[in-house]
């Protein structure tokens, strides 16, 4: 072991300015694919936060509610028969689901418990201050129209919101933030492997006589390849630590410094939870980097 670990130092020492280039290329190129990995997360979140995109929500009125349609306080159990049979008999609607008032207290203490303020303003509110909400699925999300002039006119009801409308930009920003993360981790990726290839290239070179010497004394072919091997593990490891950091950094000034607070009311933000899978799979994903490569090269430079 000793003298494996004399070689590693070696080794290291020789390819000192290769082996610094790898882990930067391999950290700046699994942090932009945890990146990409934290954007799906927060998307598939705030799909799940809000409901399907094709979703239209009304709102019933409650007993403060400002719309003319609401002068008679809170909807009564005829309106609201009235809204469900609109609803059913609509071509343009799916389906639909009805939220209750606790449901929807519940949602906003998820949403508004991000922050101290929300917090503060879930105080004074309890679930009778939030609506009944139907959630309905439509067959065509272009076609929404129908609907919402059906039902926002009618009686006991405060307002009806176009899910599409509201969430379709942040899903677009989304969206192409993931693609343009994943997009030029890709090929950094591809540079990284390049690079683990090139090194055990150069490396193998100038280490020619001594691996033959190895030969001629007979050492086996692991023994040959181990300090290789070991050589791609430290870097992808001090690449999965230097990358999780910088995720680690991410959420502690971006999301939890300035997400959750300033646009804590737009959706649920991303948790410490979910950036530590994505570290994981970031960790499995450099090992996987370094020492595939690592294998094929050493069979074919050291013939082995």
């Amino acid at each position: 072991m000793r003298t494996m670990l004399s070689e590693l130092g070696t080794s290291l020492s020789r390819n000192k300015s290769m082996t610094i280039s790898l882990v930067v290329t391999m950290t700046v190129s699994l942090l932009l694919v945890a990146l990409g990995l934290l954007i799906q997360s927060q998307a598939d979140r705030t799909e799940q936060y809000f409901g399907d995109r094709l979703q239209l929500q009304v709102n019933l009125c409650t007993k403060n509610s400002p719309s003319s349609t609401c002068i008679g306080g809170e909807a009564t159990d005829a309106q609201k028969a009235a809204v469900k049979k609109a609803l059913d008999t609509n071509p343009e609607v799916k389906s639909f689901d009805v939220r209750t008032p606790a449901d929807n207290y519940e949602q906003a203490r998820e949403l508004l418990g991000q922050t101290e303020t929300g917090r503060k303003q879930l105080e004074t509110l309890g679930p009778s201050a939030f609506p009944e909400s139907y959630f309905v699925t439509l067959k065509d999300p272009q076609k929404f129209d129908g609907v919402v002039s059906q039902v926002s006119g009618m009686d006991g009801v405060g307002n009806v919101n176009s899910l599409r409308k509201l969430l379709g930009p942040l899903f677009e920003i989304l969206e192409k933030m993931q693609y343009a993360a994943i997009g030029t981790a890709l090929l950094l990726i591809v540079a990284a492997i390049l690079q683990v290839s090139n090194t055990i290239r150069m490396t193998a070179y100038a280490r020619r006589r001594e691996i033959g010497i190895m030969r001629l004394v007979g050492a086996s072919s692991w023994h040959i390849q181990l300090p290789f091997v070991l050589e791609s593990m430290l870097a992808a490891l001090i690449s999965a630590a230097l990358s999780a950091l910088g995720l680690g950094l991410f959420m502690y000034f971006v999301v939890y410094g300035y997400l959750r607070d300033n646009l804590g009311q737009i959706t649920t933000w991303v948790r410490w939870q979910e950036s530590v899978v994505v570290m994981g799979i970031t960790t499995v994903l450099a090992l996987l980097l370094a020492l595939v490569p690592t294998f094929i090269m050493t069979r074919k430079y050291l013939d082995v």
